[in-house]
């Protein structure tokens, strides 16, 4: 209880000492304005609700702040001379320490308050995840108590005010750096291990990162328990023991003794799971449901090996690779109950000269396997240098064909659990499912000049396919697809074992194919089409402007789809809620064509509210690029007369309009919203249940070159439920946009629920959403950075003023009540 009282005192005194000067409102209204500004400089431009770049640019802040908040805590009182009164109070040197602790770490506190309208503004312009800003501010304070108890420690050994907070600065910037990968690789190439050393055991780059993240990991929190503890406990026994005899002998060997406690706990804890909790929307660092259920249906246990280089062959920012993914396959292997096992084996790299000598070796077994030593970049002594590494994964279950994943790397850690979980699946199905891809392609002639300096240079190619979409076809041979690349006509039929039949830009679906589409979804099938009437091209007009001009597309769907109560609007579909778009040859000087930037409302961009968060299709896919796409009619009606129902998987905004078609480019009118939105347009449908077929009863449909053929009555058929999705973009598909935002996302999940069921896709969207800013008027964002920025400095110069006044009051109260009892 005494203890606590004094405590208390200290920290009152040392308040006062804060308040009761400039000092303390200029500090928060120095910090708040220089963290607020920073953030807020470039927020609009990139436009993402996320304050992962405020965290990290508050090490930087915090090491310069920091020190200036501690530099006086006892610097002051021996350049006053109260030092020595100060421990003659009847309080211990604990008592002490701790309440100047606790002064400084309110008053950081307090500052830190003050940045608190960020994440406010964030709720009001977004949906930001409060898992990573609660993260991120527990990160804040602990690394910030870090700062504080070095720089109390740093200015118990210093008179001057300046010395102590260069010097504790000087500190907290060395703790820092030598957290960074950069760094750690500068000290690794002259000192080689020494900078790795200092990352694992003494940096704090590496445990301030999962706070960012929103992963809250024990051994992070004991990492700055420890710290702190150590510093403040060096500063007792500086100030405790500072007269006696040999006390700086002492002294030195407490700070030897207290860094070797602390690497011992750094390096003892490193490797424990001490346990983590994720504060993430969707728990995105956690072990999924769907991977649990997985693990748990298993038949046999599946057999996981990492082949990777020992450590000391790593460059310094794969030093820590081997533990992080020991990490999640250990996540894997506590919730596997037996049925998850995983072996760690050590690759040496293998000169060429000595691989031929080494048939039999593990490596040369490897490499038939198809697994290799990839080069990464180091640094070594200033210089550039390329190393040879492995970090691989097989995967053996049963009998079944090893899987393998070729190259883990810290860029790809955060997708290892679908990387393992989807191949593990799929080693667990009877057959692999079949994917038929309908999407057009020209095969085209080389130009004879071209063939010929292709021959010269051993290569014979007389032509070339011209293909739109051939990462589509890639991206399901990745996931281990067995693909069937068709053009749906006589001679390349829909084969007759296809799971999922995918129809991407149509062009002018004939009879009796729409009567194959037809009837392999009235069987029971699964069909993804994606079409769209317009397409858009961008040419030059008068005084630099841009002139973009439609054209129609002949489809042959709507005949297809319409008696499932689903059709695409012949309409062009305007949204303002668009993207800006570089536009190459848009623009003309002389005879040679630029790129340019060029905004219109049908570069539309879909995001994530206005997208089905309970289907796992879309749920927590990034923004998508629905360029030149249309709406969707869907009549309900019709629908429930035959039974379907369907989930609208994404729709416009509700600022959205139609535009009729016409020759000609769009006008002034066309691109301007109109009084009246039509609000929110479907633009992805989800059909499920039994189709009616219908071609029952009436003469199959010959191909076109079958036309003297006598008609033949298309057969019966036994109807089964299937599904259908259908998107009213193409464009979005393209090679040229596929990789940007959520469009590979999209392709592959429809592809698995329409499959598979739906369960990898719940897995692939375990990552980090868009969380774009809604768009905002000019005023509003001016409001929101006065908000940030100002209104809290505002606020804080009104307390110091009323502070100030009220202390003058009461010393003239003081000095009046001195000189009545004078009299």
């Amino acid at each position: 209880m005494k203890t606590a009282e004094n405590i208390r005192t200290i920290f009152g005194r040392e308040m006062s000492a804060y308040f009761n000067s400039p000092i303390a409102y200029i500090f928060i209204i120095v910090f708040v304005m220089l963290t607020a500004g920073l953030y807020m400089s470039n927020f609009f431009l990139i436009g993402v609700a996320d304050m992962r770049y405020f965290f990290a640019l508050l090490p930087y802040i915090l090491c310069i702040f920091i020190p200036a908040v501690t530099m006086r805590l006892w610097a002051e009182e021996r350049k006053g001379n109260t030092f020595e009164l100060l421990l003659t109070f009847p309080m211990r040197t604990r008592e002490l320490v701790l309440g100047k602790f606790a002064a400084a770490l309110f008053f950081y506190l307090l500052a830190l308050a003050g940045t608190l309208l960020i994440p406010l503004m964030l709720f009001l312009t977004g949906n930001p995840d409060p898992g990573t800003i609660v993260g991120g501010y527990l990160g804040a304070v602990l690394m910030g108590a870090f700062f504080l108890s070095v720089g109390i420690f740093v200015s118990g050994l210093c008179r001057d005010q300046i010395v102590a907070f260069i010097v504790a600065m000087i500190v907290c910037f060395s703790f820092f750096l030598a957290g960074v990968d950069f760094m750690a690789t500068l000290i690794d190439g002259w000192l080689p291990g020494v900078g790795s050393f200092l990352k694992q055991n003494f940096g704090m780059t590496r445990h301030v990162a999962g706070f960012e993240k929103g992963v809250i990991d024990v051994r992070d929190i004991l990492y700055f328990v420890v710290m702190c503890g150590v510093f403040l406990m060096l500063n007792m026994f500086f100030i405790e023991d500072r007269l006696r005899p040999k006390a700086k002998m002492l002294f030195g060997f407490a700070c030897g003794v207290a860094l070797v406690i602390s690497i011992l706990l750094n390096v003892l804890v490193a490797d424990m799971p001490l346990g983590r909790f994720d504060l993430t929307q969707g728990k995105i660092y956690t072990i999924s449901p769907t991977s649990r259920k997985i693990i748990a249906s298993l038949k046999a246990p599946v057999q996981v090996k990492l082949y990777i280089s020992p450590q000391e062959k790593m460059p310094t920012a794969f030093k820590t690779l081997e533990q992080d993914i020991k990490d999640r396959l250990d996540e894997l292997r506590l919730i596997g109950g037996g049925k998850f096992a995983y072996s760690v084996h050590y690759m040496e790299t293998t000169p060429q000269t000595e691989k031929a000598a080494q048939e039999d070796s593990l490596a040369a077994k490897l490499e038939e396997k198809g697994i290799q030593p990839f080069q990464i970049q180091s640094v070594e002594q200033d210089q550039m240098d390329i190393k040879l590494v492995y970090s691989a994964i097989t995967i053996a279950y049963k009998e079944r064909e090893e899987q393998i994943i070729p190259t883990v790397v810290p860029q790809n850690l955060a997708k290892l659990e679908y990387e393992l979980i989807s191949r593990i699946f799929r080693m667990t199905l009877e057959k692999t499912p079949k994917i038929a891809l309908v999407a057009p392609y020209q095969d085209k002639a080389i130009d004879p000049q071209l063939r010929a300096l292709l021959l010269q240079m051993g290569r014979n190619m007389g032509q070339y396919r011209d293909d739109k979409y051939n990462i589509l076809e890639a991206l399901l041979q990745y996931e281990s697809y067995e693909i069937y690349r068709i053009r749906l006509t006589q001679e390349e039929p829909l084969p007759g074992d296809t799971t999922t039949l995918v129809v991407i830009a149509p062009e002018s679906l004939n009879e009796r194919q729409r009567y194959e589409i037809a009837r392999f979804l009235s069987e029971g099938g699964t069909v993804f089409i994606a079409a769209q009437p317009h397409e858009y091209s961008y040419r030059p007009a008068g005084r630099g402007g841009i002139e973009v001009v439609p054209r129609i597309r002949e489809l042959g769907v709507n005949e297809l789809i319409s008696p499932y109560g689903v059709k695409i609007n012949d309409a062009m579909l305007m949204d303002e809620e668009s993207t800006m778009l570089t536009m190459s040859g848009a623009m003309n000087i002389g005879p040679f064509s630029m790129a340019v930037p060029v905004q219109v409302p049908t570069q539309i961009m879909v995001k994530q509210e206005t997208m089905n968060q309970e289907l796992s299709i879309t749920s927590r896919l990034s923004a998508l690029l629905y360029l030149w796409g249309a709406a969707l009619q869907v009549d309900a009606a019709q629908q429930q007369a035959a039974g379907l129902r369907t989930t609208v998987l994404f729709t416009s905004s509700d600022r959205s309009w139609l535009v009729p078609y016409r020759d000609g480019p769009l006008t002034a009118a066309d691109v301007q919203p109109p009084a009246q939105a039509a609000g929110r347009l479907p633009l992805a449908v989800f059909v499920e249940g039994t189709f009616p077929f219908a071609y029952s009863g009436k003469n199959m449909p010959a191909w076109p070159q079958e036309t003297a053929a006598p008609a033949q009555p298309a057969p019966a058929i036994a109807a089964k439920p299937g599904k259908l999705l259908v998107v009213g973009c193409t464009t979005m598909f393209e090679n040229d946009f596929i990789q940007k935002g959520g469009m590979a996302n999209l392709f592959i999940n429809a592809v698995d629920v329409m499959a598979l069921g739906g369960e990898l896709s719940a897995i692939r969207g375990r990552e980090e959403i868009d969380r774009s800013v809604r768009t905002l008027a000019k005023m509003q964002k001016v409001w929101y950075r006065v908000m940030t920025i100002l209104l809290v400095p505002g606020l804080v110069i009104v307390a110091g003023a009323v502070r100030a006044f009220l202390r003058r009051k009461e010393k003239e109260a003081y000095v009046a009540s001195i000189a009545a009892t004078a009299r």
